[in-house]
């Protein structure tokens, strides 16, 4: 009785150094963690669970070699512990180890399939080697065990965006955003991202405008966009009226921001330039009308209150134009067009519903309703009377 009394107290007193020990590594104090764990291997009932926890404390004091000494010996007493496994896999991934690495994780895969830390980190392997499809499956099932987990988007991003699925790897960066706002990696992504959409939308604009075998790509720089054409040897163009056609097309798009563009243009395979110049997009754009007469003459008149309106943007268009801002001075000069034909409108509407209510208010005089009449002119000895 008193051995088993003193078997019970053992395993207590090994259970409450576990215990500390957690304790002390939740604290961030790793040294006293260590202590109290290597104590409870004396006394602990499975000593397994005391070289896992004391291994991992070693690896995240980086000191590799006690890590892969503990899951060792965890491993000798328990062969089928998963956990060990994948932890050992990632220790001997850090001592450069890659191919012990991937055995043990494929050891811990098998004994637990859905465990998302080993597909986490396997899948980052199997992505910095290329074998993007296997690191995507990784990913999968990491993300489908633990939604939260927002480097695991990131990285499935990245796979995502090399096989060609950039809507897919879009998706993805937003979501690890959301799950954590400090993946500044993400935001970059996405930022760089949608600039090379917006740079193929943008290049699409102008392609109708050249000749068959040319190619032009567009970037744009703070205010500057820079256009770079492609010709095939042999295949003419002519750089003094093409400017022209490109500088027209700019103007009808009114890029935000952009004031001046670059035409750079190469032949062939060959790296030089056989031309780069840079042109204001507006140098020569007439300036808008401001539409002085409309406004005065049918927006104030018709509707006040938009006539308001266009007499304050129509001032604008001029002092807009002569700063050199051309796209504010023709939206101005659209805002007032689009207010002359508003008024014109809302003018039309209160006339028909004026005209309506004249005609309406005619024919009740000159004919009016036969059975009212009727009603109001019986005698009244035809009407029955109560009992």
């Amino acid at each position: 009785m008193s051995r088993f009394l003193h078997s019970w107290a053992q395993q207590q007193q090994g259970r409450y150094l576990l215990r500390r020990g957690l304790n002390f590594a939740q604290k961030g104090n790793y040294p006293a963690a260590v202590q109290s764990l290597t104590a409870a291997l004396s006394y602990h009932p499975q000593p397994t669970q005391i070289f896992v926890r004391r291994g991992l404390l070693y690896l995240q004091q980086e000191r590799y070699a006690e890590a892969l000494t503990d899951f060792d010996q965890a491993i000798a007493i328990a062969p089928n512990q998963a956990t060990a496994y994948g932890h050992r896999g990632l220790v001997r991934y850090q001592l450069g180890d890659e191919t012990g690495a991937l055995t043990d994780w494929a050891t811990s895969l098998k004994l637990n399939p859905s465990d998302g830390t080993v597909r986490y980190n396997r899948g980052l392997v199997m992505a910095q080697k290329g074998q993007y499809q296997a690191a995507l499956e990784d990913f999968n099932v990491a993300i489908a065990q633990n939604p939260l987990l927002a480097e695991a988007y990131l990285h499935r991003g990245k796979v995502r965006n090399q096989l060609g699925d950039q809507a897919g790897a879009v998706k993805d960066w937003e979501i690890a955003l959301c799950n954590d706002l400090r993946l500044s990696e993400a935001q970059q992504l996405l930022v760089q991202t949608q600039t090379q959409v917006d740079s193929l939308n943008l290049q699409d604009q102008f392609q109708d405008l050249l000749p068959a075998g040319l190619t032009i790509a567009a970037e744009q720089q703070g205010t500057q966009l820079t256009l770079t054409l492609h010709r095939p040897v042999g295949t003419p163009v002519n750089y003094f009226q093409l400017p022209n056609v490109l500088r027209d097309r700019l103007v009808e798009l009114q890029l935000p921001e952009v004031r001046r563009f670059r035409l750079l243009a190469k032949a062939g395979d060959s790296s030089l330039s056989e031309w780069d110049q840079t042109y204001g997009i507006y140098d020569k754009a007439p300036c808008p009308s401001p539409h002085w007469r409309d406004a005065v003459a049918t927006t104030l008149l018709l509707f006040p209150p938009f006539g308001v309106l266009a007499l304050v943007l129509a001032a604008q268009v001029k002092p807009a134009y002569r700063r050199g801002d051309y796209p504010i001075a023709a939206r101005a000069s659209k805002a007032v067009r689009k207010l002359c034909l508003s008024s014109g409108a809302i003018m039309g509407v209160m006339l028909f519903g004026l005209a309506s209510y004249g005609v309406y208010t005619y024919v009740e005089g000159e004919y009016p309703n036969p059975a009212a009449k009727t009603a109001m002119t019986t005698p009244p000895e035809d009407i029955e009377k109560p009992l």
